[in-house]
């Protein structure tokens, strides 16, 4: 039998779902076959285990094959991975039929080719995944090309034209972002999918309203901001949309001033909760053995987390108790972790010395010390969010309020009224941001964040909405753009109920009810 070269399967990366479903089985079968081989499970029962395989890798490879001939980015890659794959298949099919004759103990001949296999299968999976890829960033550059479109048209019927074909490109974006988000493993880049994919969805009806307001309003420089934070947003949302299917990648070419940053997508990484855990970890670690990296690491990860408690002792809105217990909390574990390093450096400082019951006592004082303020954090937090529903409800008020104002209309009110909504929505992003500190899931932090953010933007476009209305108080069209913002607005305080109920409530994220396969069909191109 030919040999047949290992492949370094180990390394390979599994972001998806349906490339891991698909391995499964074909794992277990190999997994099966391989503890079978050189047992009294002999013959025929280990020979059609061999075909079945071989027979099943064919198959793919087939279809792996047709994939390489649409799509030349991948053709050679795919071409060499489904040549190894159907060796190795074969080879497996003829190690099987070889103990139809006789038990073979030595399996590694077995493993090896079993190793290949899995290795090559994958390497197919992973540039198929590749096509899709590059099929949803097609389709996302379809939309911003349509974008760019629509911000450059200057009369109504080419708006029509260009929002249809918009229209139509959405659609698609939307299909295959949807499969994308149930077909991502990882929970941080799923949410952060959704995110992006709400946000074009909501901001579709606002693009609308917005652009006929400026088309029939073009010296209105309200309604022009409106409709250019609109655009904006959107393209935010898209590069949030290649950031998640690059992993990490950002690409923000649209010169625009709220466009996607690096610290916009990852600021959820560098909650309270999870520079908290940081620094429990690296306190236990000090407990177990003595590395003089303890001696940096230890006052960094303490610095992260007093960095971020800043958040909470500033916030207008945390009552006075609460601060001081908190500035209480912080001190005692300042003076926990200095006493561990005292005597950490007390301990390295000594030849052959291990670790002592006294190092032992001192970091688990540190602990609790950590693990009390973290309570409190999270209780300071838990009540703003509890106390927040007179603001919501407020600004859900002042928003009638705004609207009556602006058809009237009244300048001098609205100004009034403005200034009390703003008010309230610094209140709702205040706690947003605690709400994130505290969030011990990765979907309720990016949830917590990209409500916050959207909020941020899109909470002020009604006042502008209206003052646009205000101007223009015959105008149809105007009237019509506030209440489509009004409506976005109640989105928001939705979503700001949604966040705080989960957060309370410690709930995880839901399991998908769906798995969604996003491998690409033969013969379809992008």
């Amino acid at each position: 039998m030919a040999a047949v070269a290992t492949s370094n399967f180990d390394c390979l990366e599994i972001k998806t779902r349906s490339i891991e479903q698909t391995l499964l089985p074909l794992i277990k079968q190999i997994s099966s076959l391989v503890e079978q081989h050189g047992s009294a499970l002999r013959s025929s029962a280990v020979a059609r285990v061999g075909q079945a395989v071989n027979m099943a890798i064919e198959r793919f490879v087939t279809v792996g094959e047709t994939i390489a001939d649409d799509y030349s980015e991948v053709r050679q890659g795919m071409y060499e991975a489904c040549k190894e794959a159907r060796q190795a298949g074969g080879a497996i099919e003829r190690i099987c039929e070889e103990a139809e004759e006789e038990i073979m103990t030595d399996r590694t001949v077995l493993v090896k080719a079993a190793r290949c296999l899995l290795g090559s299968v994958t390497r197919v999976l992973l540039l198929a995944d590749i096509v899709v890829v590059k099929q949803l960033l097609l389709a996302k550059d379809k939309v911003q090309r349509s974008l760019g479109r629509l911000e450059s048209v200057n009369n109504f019927t080419e708006f029509v034209k260009a929002f249809s074909q918009f229209g139509a490109e959405m659609v698609e974006l939307a299909h295959l972002t949807g499969d994308r988000q149930n077909d991502l493993k990882d929970e941080r880049r799923r949410a952060q999918m959704a995110a992006a994919r709400q946000v074009l969805e909501r901001s579709t009806m606002m693009l609308l309203t917005s652009s006929k307001t400026c088309l029939r309003h073009p010296d209105s420089t309200t309604a022009r901001e409106n409709r250019d934070t609109v655009f904006c947003q959107m393209r935010r949302a898209m590069d949030l949309i290649h950031y998640v299917v690059k992993d990490g990648v950002l690409n923000s070419v649209e010169p625009c001033s709220q466009s996607i940053q690096g610290e916009d997508v990852e600021v959820e990484r560098s909650t309270v909760y999870s520079c908290m855990r940081r620094l429990q970890n690296v306190l236990e670690l000090c407990r177990v053995s003595l590395d003089p990296s303890y001696q940096d690491t230890l006052p960094a990860a303490l610095d992260a987390v007093l960095e971020r408690t800043q958040d909470f002792t500033d916030s207008a809105y945390t009552s006075h108790e609460h601060r001081q217990a908190i500035l209480d909390g912080i001190d005692r574990v300042k003076d926990e972790v200095d006493h561990v390093l005292g005597l950490y450096a007390n301990l390295m400082a000594i030849d052959g010395a291990t670790s002592c019951p006294e190092l032992d006592s001192c970091v688990s004082s540190a602990l609790t010390a950590a693990k009390d303020l973290s309570r409190e954090l999270a209780q300071t937090a838990l009540q703003q969010a509890q106390e927040l529903s007179t603001s919501t409800k407020q600004s859900q008020e002042l928003v009638g309020t705004i609207r009556q104002h602006a058809l009237i209309p009244e300048l001098d009110r609205l100004h009034h009224t403005s200034g009390a909504f703003h008010d309230s929505i610094d209140h709702i992003l205040e706690v947003c941001k605690l709400l994130r500190h505290v969030a011990v899931s990765e979907t309720l932090q990016v949830s917590a964040r990209f409500t916050e953010i959207n909020l941020r933007v899109y909470g002020p476009q009604v006042i502008t909405a209206a003052k646009s209305l205000a101007a223009h108080p015959g105008s149809k069209i105007a009237q019509e753009n506030l209440e489509v913002f009004a409506d976005m607005y109640q989105w928001l305080v939705s979503d700001v109920t949604s966040v705080v109920k989960e957060v309370i409530e410690a709930s995880q994220a839901r399991p998908e009810k769906q798995v969604y396969m996003s491998l690409p069909r033969p013969g379809v191109s992008c």
